[in-house]
């Protein structure tokens, strides 16, 4: 079972929500972290209640993981900080408009485009070039959507970004085949999150899982050895509870 203490685990969109949760629930387990998020204030506080609950050592910067040069520099700076990078979990996203692809506005299908599949892309790029050389490999993951495997009509950017996201894993692990770096995808399905409430608002948040438990889920599924999680697309709800 693979073991998540003193491992580095860099997240993205870890401010709130299902990265938040996640940073926590690693942490708890002893595992340093790279935190990142475009809200700084929001992010310091995660990483203050992380240290001062677990003691592991927390790097917390705010980046848009749009901007290809500061994802770069960060990279560089955490594994220079912390000499390896165990873990990469892509989970900053954005939700876009939900509206038919004729009235789409054009600088929301490119803000969209640009921070789920673009940002997703530059963070694992700088990432496997430090994993790759590092002889304890590393882990590379993607967090999906149901969206992506499952063409919604009206979902636009979002939907076409998460299905290109299931793409890019795919061929991240074609390519490291003979590395001891792997790639896999995890849709965490429908969790009491604001990017939910904000695509469904007339649901009832109490009826669906907790950031927490689909952390809790997604933490089941990385215990995985590496050959059984390589090029797979996990679903977080077959693994909760």
């Amino acid at each position: 079972m693979y073991s998540f203490s003193e491992k580095v685990v860099l997240i993205t969109g870890a401010s709130r929500g299902i990265g938040a949760a996640l940073a926590d629930a690693i942490a708890a387990e002893g595992a340093n972290l790279c935190l990142i998020a475009r809200d700084a204030e929001t992010l310091r506080a995660v990483a203050y209640d992380i240290r001062s609950t677990y003691g592991v050592e927390v790097m917390a910067r705010a980046c848009d993981v749009r901007d290809a040069v500061r994802v770069e520099t960060l990279v560089k700076d955490a594994y220079q900080r912390f000499g390896r990078l165990d873990i990469i979990i892509n989970n900053a996203a954005m939700l876009g408009q939900i509206t038919p692809i004729h009235e789409y506005d054009i600088e929301q299908w490119n803000a969209t485009i640009a921070t789920n599949l673009h940002g997703a892309f530059y963070v694992s790029r700088s990432a496997l070039q430090r994993m790759r050389e590092q002889q304890e490999g590393g882990r590379i993951v993607f967090v999906t959507s149901s969206v992506a495997r499952q063409i919604r009509a009206g979902w636009g950017a979002y939907a076409v970004s998460k299905y290109a996201v299931e793409g890019l894993m795919q061929l991240i692990a074609l390519e490291c085949e003979k590395t001891k770096v792997i790639a896999c995808s995890i849709n965490p399905g429908g969790a009491a999150t604001l990017m939910r409430r904000i695509a469904y608002p007339k649901e009832d948040p109490s009826t669906l899982p907790s950031p927490e438990q689909v952390a809790q889920a997604f933490l089941k599924i990385l215990r995985l050895p590496d050959k059984a999680l390589n090029g797979r697309a996990f679903n977080a709800r077959d693994h909760l509870g």
